[in-house]
């Protein structure tokens, strides 16, 4: 297990995180971060999701519609995606669809973090290239834990 980093003056974790949510990879090093596409469309949700990962230290965009999932996916390249399936404006499914068949954007793994935990929502959401199916809600430390494994699997 790697030391945890801890603020010289406090002694307090990094960023806040308790040692059960703090990212692998601020143990390692201090110059790397993880970039998270977080869309969803309701503002609360968003809202604090992304602020609870950048404690942790990702760099975290939020977005509310696919539209700008999509647009966004595409020129800032993030290293994992939080998605929504219930969008406004372009389902996550057929967002997660045009994803992984973009060029730039088709390794890019998949959250699906969603109202639903039916079964064939979960089968719905990997047939349209999701990696992993959450539930909201969802404990934020869940969250992170998704996110270091999809991580790790994708390396």
């Amino acid at each position: 297990m790697f030391p945890l980093r801890r603020d010289a003056a406090t002694g307090t974790p990094l960023n806040g995180c308790s040692p059960a949510v703090l990212p692998w990879f601020l143990l390692t090093s201090p110059k790397s971060y993880v970039r998270v596409l977080f869309v969803d469309d309701d503002s609360a949700t968003r809202a604090g999701y992304a602020a609870h990962l950048a404690k942790c230290g990702y760099d975290v965009k939020p977005v509310g519609t696919g539209g700008e999932a999509l647009v966004l996916a595409s020129t800032w390249v993030p290293s994992v995606i939080v998605l929504d399936l219930g969008l406004p404006d372009i389902d996550g499914w057929e967002v997660a669809r045009q994803l992984k068949a973009g060029a730039r954007t088709g390794a890019i793994p998949i959250i699906a973090l969603t109202g639903s935990d039916l079964p064939h929502e979960r089968v719905s959401a990997m047939r349209a290239g999701c990696d992993r199916h959450l539930a909201k809600p969802c404990a934020p430390a869940n969250l992170v834990d998704a996110i270091e494994r999809c991580l790790a699997k994708a390396t």
